[in-house]
């Protein structure tokens, strides 16, 4: 014999899982938000992206990203993980507001690669309800003089 009450727990299920994540306010990845970064020439180079503000950029010597293991230099904005870092940046010039190591300098004709990550500027909530997406951008360059 059938549950006599299937469609009603069924609606209340269904209706409970939209207001969940409706609660939420969940948005799909927005590729526009990935970083495009570009490099100059020159052993001090300027790396730029957009779009323009991320939180975070990084620069590994070599051909891969070391997931924050290997960072030669690095740039933080001002405020943690908010979107507070401005493109354009200097490598080795620290950005205004910010407490970075100065650089060493770079090989001509070394390989470098750079990451720039950027926080979700539409997410929101934490924890379960977490909706932030986190962008990175990348790219590989090889240093040489202007």
């Amino acid at each position: 014999m059938p549950f006599p009450h299937r469609k009603l727990l069924t609606g209340l299920l269904a209706a409970a899982a939209l207001l969940l994540t409706g609660c939420a306010g969940w948005h799909f990845f927005d590729k526009s938000q990935v970083p495009v970064v570009t490099v100059s020439q020159g052993l001090r180079p300027v790396i730029s992206f957009t779009p323009d503000t991320a939180y975070e950029l990084s620069v590994y010597e070599g051909e891969e990203d070391g997931n924050g293991f290997g960072v030669i230099w690095s740039a933080r904005g001002p405020g943690g993980y908010e979107n507070n870092l401005r493109s354009p940046v200097t490598y080795g010039v620290p950005p205004a507001g910010s407490e970075m190591r100065d650089a060493p300098p770079l090989a001509e004709g070394q390989t470098y690669t750079v990451t720039v990550f950027r926080k979700d500027p539409k997410g929101s909530g934490d924890g379960f309800f977490n909706t932030r997406h986190r962008y990175v951008g990348q790219v590989t360059f090889v240093a040489a003089a202007e």
